[in-house]
């Protein structure tokens, strides 16, 4: 009897303890824009590199699209992930063509796989982005 009741305590608590969430271990570092669209992304090293970094208790995110700082939205549930609210600054520079392009995609997400150490953004089972953590 004594064994029953320890494993229902036992049992009990695993069951009862909380989860973490997916993107737990995204927060406090910078994801930078490694892949679009199949084609690999040039890094300068710089601040100014297309990146997202993730605020995992108010469910945002913020970074730079290339060239104009962005932030937004996202919600997580299993292997979705959708970025919602997506919004950025408005200067103009020599690259914003590719931002345009990468903003426009970051809203078509619909999916996620973690890959290694990489963050892979789908629309449906199709590879849009990959991120890797700086």
């Amino acid at each position: 009897m004594k064994y029953l009741v320890v494993s229902l305590i036992a049992i009990s608590a695993y069951c009862c303890s909380p989860k973490l969430s997916p993107d737990a271990g995204w927060g406090n570092q910078n994801w930078v824009v490694v892949e679009l669209k199949g084609v690999p992304v040039q890094q300068s090293g710089g601040r100014r590199d297309a990146h997202i970094t993730f605020d995992i208790a108010q469910k945002r995110f913020a970074g730079n699209g290339g060239c104009n700082q962005i932030n937004g939205s996202y919600t997580l549930d299993k292997d979705e992930i959708h970025f919602t609210d997506v919004v950025s600054t408005k200067m103009s520079c020599n690259d914003i063509e590719f931002e345009n392009t990468f903003l426009a995609t970051l809203s078509t997400i619909d999916h996620y796989e973690v890959r290694g150490s990489d963050l892979v953004l789908k629309k449906k089972k199709e590879t849009m982005l990959v991120l890797r953590p700086k």
